[in-house]
Protein backbone atom coordinates (compact mmCIF):
# COMPACT_ATOMS: atom_id res chain seq x y z
CA UNK A 1 0.00 0.00 0.00
CA UNK A 2 1.75 3.33 -1.26
CA UNK A 3 2.16 5.92 1.38
CA UNK A 4 0.62 8.75 -0.03
CA UNK A 5 -2.71 8.16 0.95
CA UNK A 6 -1.69 9.08 4.59
CA UNK A 7 0.50 11.90 3.55
CA UNK A 8 -2.23 13.24 1.84
CA UNK A 9 -4.80 13.07 5.02
CA UNK A 10 -2.61 14.41 7.31
CA UNK A 11 -1.42 17.37 4.74
CA UNK A 12 -5.09 18.17 3.83
CA UNK A 13 -6.51 17.61 7.55
CA UNK A 14 -9.34 19.87 8.77
CA UNK A 15 -8.32 22.53 11.25
CA UNK A 16 -8.34 20.97 14.49
CA UNK A 17 -7.43 21.18 18.27
CA UNK A 18 -3.47 21.27 18.45
CA UNK A 19 -2.25 18.54 20.25
CA UNK A 20 -0.02 21.01 22.44
CA UNK A 21 -3.30 21.57 24.17
CA UNK A 22 -4.13 18.14 24.82
CA UNK A 23 -3.46 16.63 28.61
CA UNK A 24 -0.87 13.89 26.83
CA UNK A 25 1.38 16.82 25.73
CA UNK A 26 1.15 18.93 29.15
CA UNK A 27 1.68 15.92 30.94
CA UNK A 28 5.31 15.42 28.57
CA UNK A 29 5.85 18.95 28.75
CA UNK A 30 5.53 18.90 32.56
CA UNK A 31 8.13 15.68 32.82
CA UNK A 32 10.01 15.28 30.70
CA UNK A 33 13.45 16.27 32.24
CA UNK A 34 12.94 13.09 33.88
CA UNK A 35 13.51 10.90 30.78
CA UNK A 36 17.19 12.26 31.46
CA UNK A 37 16.88 8.41 33.74
CA UNK A 38 16.20 6.25 30.74
CA UNK A 39 19.19 5.45 28.93
CA UNK A 40 18.08 4.86 25.10
CA UNK A 41 15.23 6.96 25.39
CA UNK A 42 16.66 10.60 25.64
CA UNK A 43 16.09 11.30 22.32
CA UNK A 44 12.55 11.26 23.20
CA UNK A 45 12.96 14.40 25.09
CA UNK A 46 12.94 16.63 22.20
CA UNK A 47 9.53 14.83 20.59
CA UNK A 48 7.05 18.08 20.75
CA UNK A 49 6.30 17.50 16.94
CA UNK A 50 5.53 13.92 17.03
CA UNK A 51 2.46 13.03 18.94
CA UNK A 52 3.32 9.18 18.72
CA UNK A 53 6.52 9.59 20.34
CA UNK A 54 4.76 11.92 23.20
CA UNK A 55 2.57 8.81 23.67
CA UNK A 56 5.28 6.41 24.13
CA UNK A 57 7.49 9.11 26.29
CA UNK A 58 4.35 9.34 28.79
CA UNK A 59 4.26 5.38 29.02
CA UNK A 60 7.80 5.74 30.76
CA UNK A 61 7.00 8.65 32.44
CA UNK A 62 3.91 7.04 34.20
CA UNK A 63 5.91 4.47 34.99
CA UNK A 64 8.21 6.47 36.62
CA UNK A 65 5.49 7.89 38.71
CA UNK A 66 3.95 4.49 39.78
CA UNK A 67 7.85 3.34 40.84
CA UNK A 68 8.20 6.24 43.22
CA UNK A 69 4.48 6.07 44.76
CA UNK A 70 5.48 2.30 45.36
CA UNK A 71 8.64 2.57 46.45
CA UNK A 72 7.14 5.70 48.58
CA UNK A 73 4.35 3.34 50.33
CA UNK A 74 5.72 0.59 50.56
CA UNK A 75 8.47 2.79 53.45
CA UNK A 76 5.52 4.86 54.59
CA UNK A 77 3.58 1.00 55.82
CA UNK A 78 7.22 -0.56 57.09
CA UNK A 79 7.84 3.13 59.07
CA UNK A 80 4.18 2.39 60.69
CA UNK A 81 5.26 -0.85 61.92
CA UNK A 82 3.00 -3.67 59.74
CA UNK A 83 5.27 -6.09 59.18
CA UNK A 84 2.57 -8.92 58.62
CA UNK A 85 2.85 -9.67 55.04
CA UNK A 86 -1.20 -10.15 54.30
CA UNK A 87 -1.85 -6.81 55.52
CA UNK A 88 0.85 -5.09 54.11
CA UNK A 89 -0.05 -6.51 50.85
CA UNK A 90 -3.40 -5.68 51.33
CA UNK A 91 -2.44 -1.82 52.55
CA UNK A 92 -0.45 -1.52 49.54
CA UNK A 93 -3.26 -2.44 47.09
CA UNK A 94 -5.53 0.41 48.83
CA UNK A 95 -2.55 2.76 48.46
CA UNK A 96 -2.48 2.35 44.66
CA UNK A 97 -5.79 1.42 43.56
CA UNK A 98 -6.08 4.10 41.03
CA UNK A 99 -2.38 3.85 39.23
CA UNK A 100 -2.04 2.74 35.70
CA UNK A 101 -1.17 -0.64 35.14
CA UNK A 102 -1.51 -3.27 32.65
CA UNK A 103 -1.80 -7.02 32.50
CA UNK A 104 0.72 -10.25 31.10
CA UNK A 105 -1.02 -13.38 31.82
CA UNK A 106 -2.79 -12.21 34.73
CA UNK A 107 0.38 -10.40 36.16
CA UNK A 108 -0.11 -6.39 36.43
CA UNK A 109 2.32 -4.30 35.59
CA UNK A 110 2.62 -0.96 37.00
CA UNK A 111 6.34 -0.22 35.96
CA UNK A 112 6.52 -0.55 32.42
CA UNK A 113 10.16 -0.41 32.39
CA UNK A 114 10.65 -3.15 34.22
CA UNK A 115 10.47 -7.06 33.97
CA UNK A 116 7.48 -9.02 34.95
CA UNK A 117 9.29 -10.34 37.71
CA UNK A 118 10.27 -7.25 39.00
CA UNK A 119 7.21 -5.94 38.71
CA UNK A 120 5.84 -9.17 40.69
CA UNK A 121 8.56 -8.23 43.59
CA UNK A 122 6.89 -4.44 44.04
CA UNK A 123 3.25 -5.89 44.06
CA UNK A 124 3.62 -9.19 45.75
CA UNK A 125 6.95 -9.50 47.68
CA UNK A 126 7.01 -5.74 48.80
CA UNK A 127 9.59 -6.43 51.73
CA UNK A 128 12.08 -7.01 49.48
CA UNK A 129 12.37 -3.78 48.36
CA UNK A 130 13.73 -2.57 51.98
CA UNK A 131 16.79 -4.52 51.92
CA UNK A 132 19.82 -6.04 49.92
CA UNK A 133 19.98 -6.24 46.83
CA UNK A 134 16.25 -4.66 45.88
CA UNK A 135 16.89 -2.20 47.68
CA UNK A 136 19.73 -0.29 45.33
CA UNK A 137 16.31 -0.32 42.67
CA UNK A 138 15.30 2.94 44.39
CA UNK A 139 18.20 5.33 43.55
CA UNK A 140 19.88 3.45 40.55
CA UNK A 141 18.11 0.91 38.47
CA UNK A 142 20.01 1.41 34.91
CA UNK A 143 20.78 -1.80 35.13
CA UNK A 144 16.99 -3.45 35.45
CA UNK A 145 15.92 -1.00 33.16
CA UNK A 146 13.94 -2.33 29.51
CA UNK A 147 12.27 -1.31 26.62
CA UNK A 148 8.86 -2.09 27.34
CA UNK A 149 7.73 -1.75 23.55
CA UNK A 150 9.78 -4.20 22.55
CA UNK A 151 9.01 -6.57 25.71
CA UNK A 152 5.39 -5.90 25.81
CA UNK A 153 4.18 -4.82 22.23
CA UNK A 154 1.26 -2.48 21.21
CA UNK A 155 -0.38 -4.24 24.60
CA UNK A 156 1.24 -1.74 26.49
CA UNK A 157 -1.06 0.98 24.65
CA UNK A 158 -4.34 -0.70 25.39
CA UNK A 159 -3.94 0.42 28.95
CA UNK A 160 -4.38 3.12 31.44
CA UNK A 161 -0.74 4.29 30.52
CA UNK A 162 -1.68 5.34 27.02
CA UNK A 163 -5.01 7.93 26.14
CA UNK A 164 -5.29 5.42 22.89
CA UNK A 165 -8.32 3.27 22.48
CA UNK A 166 -8.04 -0.35 20.63
CA UNK A 167 -10.12 -0.87 17.51
CA UNK A 168 -9.00 -4.56 16.38
CA UNK A 169 -5.41 -6.48 15.75
CA UNK A 170 -4.59 -8.54 12.86
CA UNK A 171 -1.42 -10.65 13.03
CA UNK A 172 1.55 -8.71 14.68
CA UNK A 173 -0.43 -5.54 14.01
CA UNK A 174 -3.12 -3.44 16.39
CA UNK A 175 -5.21 -0.65 15.48
CA UNK A 176 -5.56 2.35 18.25
CA UNK A 177 -7.42 5.28 18.12
CA UNK A 178 -7.02 8.79 19.60
CA UNK A 179 -9.94 10.66 19.84
CA UNK A 180 -8.16 13.95 20.81
CA UNK A 181 -6.49 14.07 17.49
CA UNK A 182 -9.14 12.15 15.46
CA UNK A 183 -6.50 9.96 14.25
CA UNK A 184 -5.62 5.96 14.09
CA UNK A 185 -2.19 4.27 14.65
CA UNK A 186 -1.29 1.27 13.00
CA UNK A 187 1.29 -0.26 15.74
CA UNK A 188 3.43 -3.28 15.61
CA UNK A 189 4.18 -5.62 17.89
CA UNK A 190 7.53 -3.82 18.80
CA UNK A 191 5.50 -0.98 20.12
CA UNK A 192 6.41 0.81 16.75
CA UNK A 193 4.14 3.01 14.79
CA UNK A 194 3.38 1.19 11.17
CA UNK A 195 1.20 3.62 9.84
CA UNK A 196 -0.85 7.05 10.77
CA UNK A 197 -3.99 8.12 9.32
CA UNK A 198 -5.70 11.22 9.88
CA UNK A 199 -9.45 11.20 9.51
CA UNK A 200 -11.42 14.36 8.03
CA UNK A 201 -10.02 16.48 5.82
CA UNK A 202 -10.38 19.97 5.26
CA UNK A 203 -13.31 19.84 2.39
CA UNK A 204 -15.93 18.52 4.96
CA UNK A 205 -18.08 21.00 6.24
CA UNK A 206 -19.78 19.54 8.91
CA UNK A 207 -17.99 16.30 9.75
CA UNK A 208 -20.00 14.21 12.59
CA UNK A 209 -18.38 12.36 15.06
CA UNK A 210 -20.58 9.97 16.99
CA UNK A 211 -19.96 6.15 16.27
CA UNK A 212 -16.33 6.23 15.78
CA UNK A 213 -15.09 3.02 16.34
CA UNK A 214 -17.68 1.64 14.57
CA UNK A 215 -17.15 4.05 11.84
CA UNK A 216 -13.48 3.19 11.61
CA UNK A 217 -13.51 -0.64 12.19
CA UNK A 218 -14.04 -1.22 8.33
CA UNK A 219 -10.88 1.33 7.38
CA UNK A 220 -8.88 -0.98 10.20
CA UNK A 221 -9.17 -4.57 8.23
CA UNK A 222 -9.08 -2.75 4.91
CA UNK A 223 -5.76 -2.11 6.29
CA UNK A 224 -4.83 -5.49 7.74
CA UNK A 225 -5.75 -6.84 4.10
CA UNK A 226 -2.69 -4.50 2.38
CA UNK A 227 -5.90 -3.16 0.28
CA UNK A 228 -5.61 0.12 -0.61
CA UNK A 229 -9.17 1.46 -2.87
CA UNK A 230 -11.20 -0.80 0.32
CA UNK A 231 -9.77 1.60 3.04
CA UNK A 232 -10.60 4.79 0.90
CA UNK A 233 -14.02 3.62 0.10
CA UNK A 234 -14.29 2.56 3.55
CA UNK A 235 -13.28 6.25 4.80
CA UNK A 236 -15.71 7.59 2.38
CA UNK A 237 -18.72 5.30 2.81
CA UNK A 238 -18.48 6.01 6.84
CA UNK A 239 -18.05 9.92 6.21
CA UNK A 240 -14.45 9.97 7.29
CA UNK A 241 -13.35 11.86 4.30
CA UNK A 242 -14.89 14.59 1.60
CA UNK A 243 -16.57 13.49 -1.72
CA UNK A 244 -13.24 15.98 -3.20
CA UNK A 245 -10.92 13.82 -0.87
CA UNK A 246 -12.44 10.16 -2.35
CA UNK A 247 -11.82 12.33 -5.60
CA UNK A 248 -8.03 12.72 -5.23
CA UNK A 249 -7.28 9.65 -3.53
CA UNK A 250 -9.02 7.28 -6.24
CA UNK A 251 -7.39 9.76 -9.15
CA UNK A 252 -3.69 8.66 -7.63
CA UNK A 253 -4.47 4.80 -7.68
Amino acid sequence: MRHRIYETLERKQKSRRPFSHSEDFKYFILNREKLGKFKGFGNLYDSEENEFDILRANILLKGLDNKKMFEDEISNIKAHGMVEHAAFINTLKERTIDQPYFEVNKAKIYIPFFSVALNHIYTDEPEKLLEPPYNNLISTFDDAIIDPFDTYGFEIFNSYFSSLIKVSNYKHVCAFFNYDMNTIYFINDQGRLDAKLVLFDKYMKRPTYTHMLERITPVCEAYFNNDREAMVEALFYNNLISQTMHKILTEDE
